[in-house]
């Protein structure tokens, strides 16, 4: 300890800003770290929110306007409508897919993602107002009108819808291959932090054991026994 007192006090001012900066780099390095874990955290559960949901979404709306498209032709085919019982089956599809858009509009969506998703939304409205008016037909017994409807516009409609759901379709391997390479990138950087803080932590044990001036003890038994 005698050596860590006969350090000049210019000296000791410059071990001690040495040491300062050590440390200093050690906490930079820490709250690098956590920025870099934290982001790490949020490709994961944008992996999974914001693109595996979505997906699965994307393949039961599919799937329901597909079965609310078999229905309408079937009636077009001479299949029997009864008003009370088809219009809860036609409510209960409405109401699942109402969701399904809600959910789907709640999750992050990238610039082309949201254009598709605005025109699927755009399409759809003008779908709901088309079937409305046949569903009317149906219940007022004008069977003509509303396979007119189905035959000419509703088989468009949903050609239509089923593009827009591919589009949205197509986005989300690629959006995913970009959040995979981040994450990639995130982690091959917290293993480089994790490399200069253990580097950093030797550094700073060779600097105390150095300012301790415990390196000199260890070479006074082998100076001793040169003396004898």
């Amino acid at each position: 300890m005698k050596d860590l007192y006969s350090i000049k006090p210019k000296k000791r001012k410059r071990l001690i800003l040495i040491l300062s900066i050590f440390f200093a780099l050690l906490l930079i390095t820490e709250f690098i770290e956590k920025q870099n874990l934290k982001s790490i955290d949020q490709d994961f559960s944008s992996l999974y929110q914001d693109r595996l949901l979505p997906a699965s979404q994307m393949y039961e709306l599919s799937r329901i306007l597909h079965e609310k498209r078999m229905f309408f032709e079937n009636i077009e085919d001479g299949g029997d409508f009864v008003a009370k019982l088809n219009l809860e089956e036609i409510e209960a599809y409405n109401a699942r897919i109402n969701q399904l858009v809600e959910e789907y509009g709640n999750t992050y969506l990238v610039d082309r993602e949201a254009i598709y998703f605005e025109e699927f939304n755009k399409h759809y409205q003008e779908y709901l107002i088309l079937e409305n008016t046949i569903l009317k037909n149906l219940q007022e017994n004008d069977y003509n009108t509303a396979r007119y409807l189905i035959k000419k516009n509703t088989n468009e409609y949903f050609k239509i819808l089923d593009l827009d759901l591919h589009n949205m379709a197509r986005i989300q391997p690629e959006v995913g291959e970009e959040l995979l390479a981040h994450y990639k990138s995130n982690s091959g950087m917290h293993t480089l932090l994790n490399y200069f803080k253990i580097a950093l932590t030797i550094l700073i044990g060779i600097f105390i054991l150095r300012l301790l001036g415990l390196e000199e003890l260890l070479r006074r038994p082998k100076q001793k026994f040169e003396l004898n």
